[in-house]
């Protein structure tokens, strides 16, 4: 008897451990899939500078919850904000946000995204990568996704690299701006749309 207990918590050891692993490599084949498809944009000499903007936004606006980063970045004044002033700031961010990246596709040169580990942290999955380019320049970056999965759905909802969170910083920066503005929203939002229509 005791020796059919010992089999059968192995065995559900085994296949919660299974499971999980099956969600991990789940999780790094979205981030691959991702890197592979950002890759084969940036580097394809065929489109020109706006088709890959567009591509780009595209892959982007797919792979991401832009909505939870909004929320995240806006912190405390997403609450006191009216609806309207809401549905104006996320279309304000998300251009503010894409053009943010836009802007660097033509620095690409031949870099690749490496999968090296994943890890859970609560109800998010990390997957650890890096950035690398052989030859004479040779490059290395620590490069970590936080990934949420909800109705089946995987998105992207932090990059961190260097250990440095690009959406904390975001959120940072604009609670600094906010602080000093005396929590006016609207004046961020001109802030962005001042922004966007620069690029």
């Amino acid at each position: 008897m005791q020796i059919k207990k010992i089999i059968i918590l192995v065995l559900s050891f085994f296949f919660i451990n299974t499971f999980v692993f099956a969600n991990f490599e789940a999780e790094e084949k979205f981030v691959s899939n991702f890197a592979d498809n950002a890759i084969s944009i940036l580097g394809n000499e065929n489109l020109d500078i706006n088709q890959k903007n567009l591509q780009f936004t595209d892959l982007v606006m797919s792979s991401i919850d832009m909505n939870l980063i909004s929320k995240f970045v806006l912190s405390k004044y997403w609450n006191a904000a009216s609806q309207e002033q809401r549905d104006v700031y996320v279309k304000a961010f998300e251009e503010y946000f894409i053009s943010s990246y836009a802007n660097k596709l033509d620095q690409y040169s031949g870099e690749k995204i490496v999968i090296v580990s994943s890890d859970a942290a609560k109800k998010f999955v990390i997957v650890k990568s890096n950035i690398v380019r052989d030859g004479a320049d040779t490059l290395k970056i620590e490069l970590d996704w936080r990934l949420l999965t909800r109705d089946g759905r995987t998105k992207i909802i932090d990059l961190s690299i260097e250990g440095i969170s690009l959406i904390v910083a975001q959120r940072e920066e604009f609670q600094s701006y906010l602080s000093n503005n005396n929590g006016n929203l609207d004046a961020l939002i001109n802030k962005l749309r001042s922004i966007n229509n620069k690029n």
